[in-house]
């Protein structure tokens, strides 16, 4: 589909292992709230708080968003948001659509199959280790978690801009 957007990071075993270590560094954040069940996330931490994962997560998605960059033929890209959230048993993300942004996007880092983020009347092929990005006012979820395992994504909100030099 027209402006959704896929990639497979290279490495991704060895970089899961590090990004999971600097992840477990922040302390246990469960998140409840209109349905959104989330056993550990810092999207309602602090912007300014210290995110170890920051450096590793940011070079790892560097690669992905130039190549949107170059198909849409722009000039610029801006995170306006990065957090992560991981799911265990009986956890979920209902409906929702990013506002303020050009692009929603994750990073499946711990995803089992058939984990993955679904939207309404039509489907994304994924595997963990894969980055997608798509128009933010395209409704998605994460389907709630029935098994004993843990999934990690790293979502981060993107404005890809054309700027005049």
């Amino acid at each position: 589909m027209k402006y959704i957007y896929k990639t497979s990071v290279e490495n991704h075993d060895e970089i899961k292992k590090l990004l999971l270590e600097q992840i477990d560094l922040i302390p246990n954040n469960p998140f409840n709230v209109d349905g959104c069940k989330l056993f550990h996330t810092d999207w309602n931490l602090p912007l300014e708080m210290h995110r170890e994962y920051k450096f590793l997560f940011f070079k790892t998605v560097e690669e992905h968003l130039k190549k949107i960059a170059l198909d849409l033929e722009v000039s610029n890209v801006e995170f306006t948001n990065f957090w992560f959230q991981q799911y265990k048993e009986n956890s979920i993300h209902g409906w929702h659509t990013h506002p303020d942004c050009n692009y929603a996007n994750v990073y499946f880092l711990e995803c089992p199959e058939g984990a993955f983020t679904e939207f309404k009347n039509f489907q994304i092929d994924c595997k963990e280790g894969d980055i997608i990005s798509f128009p933010a006012f395209l409704p998605h979820r994460s389907p709630i978690i029935n098994k004993e395992y843990r999934k990690t994504v790293i979502a981060f909100n993107t404005n890809f801009v054309f700027r005049n030099a």
